[in-house]
């Protein structure tokens, strides 16, 4: 069998016999991964004849038509794991003298079955591997020739593409770091945080999410204060200081999403609100008790707003993201966040971005050093993929005596529980 059936001979070649029978012998003693019992490739016609005349064993070098394969099988998956994929495909009695061909294709990864596809669902995905690339660039000359997409043709733009750039990451989330914040006319704030989450999808789109978190305060603006609140109507200044961190909070949010969007409702109580590094005169609006030119939250006798709730809406497309942000016990105007995120680089991944809040404008970036991922393929029902952040930088700057930075660790699993691959009949 040739590999004309893929589009273009260029991304498969054909694996050593000695490889085929390998494959043949561990496909036929495998488990299959859908729900749907699926014909063993012995009852499928590999029972008899020479090798090469029972099969096609082809091993894949095509990274396109990879990534379209696993993201077809593991839905929420970002990217497939490196290895060496084989597709092998039975044939049928009769079907060199002009029959039908084999129904299924069995594609393996480093000798293992981890999918079965549909003859039709897997010409489907060669399909679109290979649609565009006779308008490609020649972008290498070699012993092996390269193609480049150009940049207007190198995205695909069906129906079943555009969902996924749409979809939001499900699964666990844990992270904990702290939070360096340069304040005008304050001393330095610091933070630090603990956050835990879980974002679900239900009926294969749809997101529910919560999260629990707990910040603690220390200097800077929580400080001063609190020696405002211990002075207020012509109180004494204690005689022994504050302790450096104040009490921790904890705060909670609650998430329902859709492909693209995104609503979230969470507890806002904590004495500074998230973007307070924004405000130019946090000073004097603490030690005056009045509204700053952003933040509105600290004209009582405490700096935090008990009970607050505040409402977000997040939009993503690729790796562009949009978020505006509803407080208006915190904040005069809403804050809107705009940029890319998961941006591939050398020492993981980054991303870049605007703050914006009325006439206050900052930039923002944040880099994971480096970006670890790994896949767990047992059980073969419940596949995890797992993230780590050795080192996550956040970078907020407005100016230099207004920036805030953070340093964390984060550790993220996708696909848990109830994420299923997707099932094909």
């Amino acid at each position: 069998m040739k590999g004309s059936w893929l589009g273009k001979p260029a991304p498969v070649r054909r694996a050593p016999l000695a490889a085929a029978l390998l494959c043949l012998g561990i496909t036929a003693l495998s488990a299959p991964v859908f729900a749907d019992a699926q014909p063993s490739p012995a009852s499928a016609g590999l029972a008899t004849g020479d090798p090469e005349e029972r099969a096609a064993i082809l091993e894949l070098s095509d990274t396109a038509l990879i990534a379209g394969a696993w993201r077809a099988l593991f839905v929420d998956s970002s990217a497939p794991p490196p290895g060496e994929y084989i597709a092998l495909i039975p044939s049928v009695p009769g079907a060199s003298n002009g029959g039908h061909a084999a129904s299924t294709v069995y594609l393996l990864r480093n000798g293992t079955e981890i999918g079965r596809f549909d003859r039709e669902i897997w010409d489907n995905i060669a399909a679109r591997a290979s649609a565009g690339k006779k308008r490609w660039a020649s972008a290498l000359e070699g012993p092996e020739k390269q193609e480049v997409p150009l940049a207007w043709e190198a995205g695909k733009w069906d129906g079943a593409s555009l969902l996924e750039k749409a979809e939001w990451p499900a699964g666990f989330a844990f992270g904990i770091g702290s939070t360096f914040s340069a304040v005008r006319t304050s001393k330095p704030q610091y933070q630090r945080d603990f956050e835990f989450a879980w974002n679900q999808k239900l009926f294969s789109h749809f997101l529910l999410g919560a999260s629990l978190h707990r910040s603690q305060y220390g200097g800077g603006l929580t400080r001063l204060g609190q020696e405002v609140s211990d002075t207020a109507g012509g109180k004494l200044a204690p005689l022994s200081y504050n302790p450096f961190w104040g009490d921790g909070y904890w705060w909670w949010t609650a998430s329902v999403g859709v492909p693209g969007l995104r609503y979230t409702l969470a507890l806002a109580d904590q004495p500074l609100p998230r973007y307070y590094w924004l405000e130019p005169r946090s000073s004097d609006a603490i030690r005056t008790r009045s509204k700053g030119r952003l933040v509105s939250q600290w004209t009582g006798d405490k700096l935090e707003s008990s009970g607050n709730l505040s409402q977000s809406v997040d939009a993503r497309f690729g790796i562009l993201r949009y978020g505006i942000l509803f407080d208006f016990d915190a904040y005069r105007v809403p804050v809107q966040t705009v940029g890319c995120e998961d941006l591939p680089a050398l020492f993981g991944t980054w991303g870049a971005g605007l703050v914006i809040a009325s006439d206050l404008l900052a930039t923002r970036a944040w880099l994971d050093i480096p970006d670890a991922a790994l896949s767990l393929d047992v059980p073969r029902d419940w596949p995890t993929h797992v993230r780590i952040a050795f080192l996550r930088l956040e970078f907020d700057y407005r100016n230099q005596k207004s920036f805030s930075l953070g340093l964390s660790v984060r550790l993220n699993i996708q696909n848990p529980i109830m994420n299923l691959p997707r099932t094909r009949s």
